[in-house]
């Protein structure tokens, strides 16, 4: 790209992550082919944000493998010592139930954010109202990974840790998908985010049931 992206998008160098999607989502308003707008500028439009997400991206990928290196570490070393019939309960007090907690808190607002968003999702209220829960959410997975290293699982319960993992898995693939919607209004982005979270509820559903199955709680 020629141009610079931050004149592109109308932002100083300077401006943080924030920011600049927020005059991303401006221009994408004006420019979209389905506002009217032309479809070589939002192109332009698309190009700046691509690579100044990237870049932010990339800033913060040193700071986030830094602060995830010692839970890593002591992870494994954990894991290679031998389980105390107390661990099983710890792991569920101290690692699943503040995860599900949190995945619930994910989950279930979902639906009523999309039919907020629904009734205009052109409107700048309603739109910033749904990536304030992209944000939430996004910050809560963050979260949910601290949890999910900082106590090494019992190897009985492995097949079950890696079942709620997968459950992450889906939860943050599916508010990636929603926040590339908020980034282009393409609906496929938005039923493929639904999609995900869905299949993510009914694994979430399935652990709540099998959990039981321990006789921990």
């Amino acid at each position: 790209m020629s141009k610079d992206p931050y004149q592109i998008l109308k932002v100083h160098p300077s401006a943080k992550l924030e920011e600049i999607k927020k005059a991303y989502r401006k221009l994408v308003k004006i420019h979209h082919p389905d506002k009217g707008g032309d479809s070589a500028v939002m192109l332009e439009v698309n190009s700046a944000w691509e690579i100044l997400k990237k870049k932010h991206k990339d800033l913060n990928l040193n700071k986030v493998n830094n602060s995830q290196l010692y839970n890593r570490n002591e992870y494994k070393r954990e894991a290679n010592n031998h389980s105390k019939p107390e661990d099983l309960k710890k792991w569920f007090q101290n690692v699943y139930i503040p995860i599900d907690k949190l995945l619930g808190q994910i989950i279930n607002p979902l639906g009523s954010k999309i039919r907020d968003l629904s009734a205009d999702p052109y409107d700048e209220i309603l739109m910033d109202s749904f990536c304030i829960y992209l944000e939430q959410s996004k910050n809560k997975i963050t979260k949910i990974k601290e949890i999910y290293t900082s106590f090494a699982c019992p190897s009985i319960i492995r097949d079950f840790s890696l079942d709620l993992y997968h459950c992450l898995s889906h939860v943050e693939d599916g508010i990636n998908e929603l926040e590339r919607f908020t980034m282009g209004y393409v609906d496929n982005y938005l039923h493929d985010g639904k999609a995900m979270i869905s299949i993510a509820k009914k694994k979430r559903k399935f652990l709540q049931s099998n959990k039981k199955e321990w006789l921990i709680l």
